[in-house]
């Protein structure tokens, strides 16, 4: 895996933006395999799970497995995530860490603020 450092203004409306730090997260080939493997493994756990239980596997034994199939080809075709964004709110001021680890890294990106709970936009100037 190979990442790099970004600084992106983290804007909100009606104030001056701020800066972030990002860092992205390069994911090669067979990473992208493990993490599709990871999530299809888990639906095919729930699947074999309620296997068993009667009438509830009539449901809950398909939704699974298409679950897993569908969320596994969503994660393969990730090339690159967000490995850390963290910055100051620019109304309140807040350093805080924005909740975007282990997501697919695409910009602008619309965030909240912990502390005051207002609506910032990542890489996206005022």
């Amino acid at each position: 895996m190979t990442s790099r450092s970004l600084t992106v203004p983290l804007a909100g409306f009606g104030s001056s933006p701020t800066e972030a730090h990002v860092e992205v997260q390069a994911l090669s080939f067979n990473d992208r395999i493990v993490r599709a493997a990871t999530v299809m493994g888990a639906g095919l756990a729930v699947a074999l799970v309620a296997l068993p239980i009667p009438l509830v596997h009539l449901v809950l034994v398909p939704a699974a497995l298409l679950l897993g199939i569908t969320l596994g080809t969503l994660r393969l075709r990730y090339k690159e995530i967000f490995a850390l964004a963290e910055g100051a709110c620019p109304f309140c001021g807040t350093q805080q860490r924005l909740g975007l680890t282990g997501k697919v890294f695409r910009l602008p990106r619309r965030v909240f603020c912990n502390s005051c709970r207002r609506e910032l936009d990542l890489g996206k100037a005022a």
